[in-house]
């Protein structure tokens, strides 16, 4: 059953400072007991990496205990790049529901869409079903989700916060991402209409916004017109996923944040999240960021691994 779409507003602190929570690449669900019928065309190859690589380094214990630390982080929101599932089938989208509302209810949650969530063309509408209000979804959407619906833009006490879907089922053996022309351009108007209302733009996407961050197989095939996008308007911070490792980049003044995979058992990449600390002044913004990685042997702790403070000078009003 289709779940409800109750959340539409979008949540207005108004505080002078916001915590805010990035989570990505989650592969909360197991295809332990998945029906082999059901694995047409790509979704094939994508159970047998399942069965030889994915199953043991992604752990539902590891996850629970960053849902249980999330928790205590007490976040004005938690910011989800995508992944959460395997192969996108139906059953795996509902379990991800489930999960969902157990991290939280939906005006304190913003997801965006991965490829493993899009991994083929009956993906959209069950995601519209199981996840509308987590995606925030325009009311009464029915429409398979897809590009056409982004970007989709939420504002929290003068932060702009918008979301891309890069997720779009890949021939086999490949996991790129691609935005097009048409959300491109809509994403240069959003930028520039936030940052005219001195908004601090956060960009939230699953591939790696910037060229040359991965090889082909698994790249935003527009990276490179999306980086010239998010200079010329003048977006603030991305966070991405679909790395699985933590990363941090900047251009003159944007910063990109990858983070690794939230139910990691890898021991050179285990489980993390960013924390990001936000406050507004007269002349400007105030952020810091924490990023805390598992310490895998002691479960339940987290360690913080890098810890940055920086300023951002509040755009002109226009």
């Amino acid at each position: 059953m289709c779940q409800s779409a109750k959340y539409r507003q979008p949540l207005l602190t108004g505080k002078p400072k916001m915590r805010l929570i990035h989570l990505t690449d989650l592969h909360l669900t197991s295809l332990a007991h998945c029906a082999l019928a059901q694995l047409r065309g790509k979704r094939w190859s994508g159970y047998l990496s399942w069965w030889k690589n994915r199953r043991w380094q992604h752990s539902a214990d590891m996850l629970e205990q960053v849902r249980v630390a999330v928790a205590a982080e007490n976040a004005d929101r938690v910011l989800i790049t995508g992944d959460l599932v395997h192969i996108g089938l139906p059953a795996e989208i509902a379990v991800a529901g489930d999960w969902l509302r157990r991290l939280a209810s939906p005006e304190k949650v913003l997801l965006i869409p991965g490829n493993h969530d899009s991994y083929a063309g009956d993906c959209g509408a069950q995601m519209t079903c199981h996840w509308a209000d987590y995606l925030h979804l325009p009311p009464a959407t029915t429409a398979a989700l897809g590009a056409d619906q982004y970007p989709l833009q939420i504002d929290q006490g003068g932060l702009a916060l918008i979301g891309l879907n890069s997720a779009v089922p890949a021939p086999l053996f490949m996991a790129t991402g691609r935005l097009g022309s048409a959300q491109l351009q809509r994403l240069a108007h959003s930028i520039r209409a936030a940052k005219a209302n001195s908004a601090l733009v956060w960009v939230l996407i699953h591939h790696p916004p910037w060229p040359g961050q991965t090889d082909w197989r698994r790249a935003l095939t527009d990276a490179p017109a999306l980086a010239k996008v998010l200079t010329q308007a003048g977006a603030d911070l991305v966070l991405h996923g679909h790395l699985h490792r933590n990363l941090a980049l900047q251009h003159g003044a944007l910063r990109i944040f990858g983070t690794a995979s939230a139910s990691s058992v890898v021991a050179s990449r285990p489980a993390s999240y960013r924390l990001f600390d936000v406050s507004r002044q007269a002349a400007g913004w105030t952020l810091r960021m924490q990023l805390k990685q598992a310490e895998l042997a002691a479960p339940g702790r987290f360690l913080v691994i890098a810890d940055q403070t920086w300023q951002v000078p509040l755009a002109p009003a226009h």
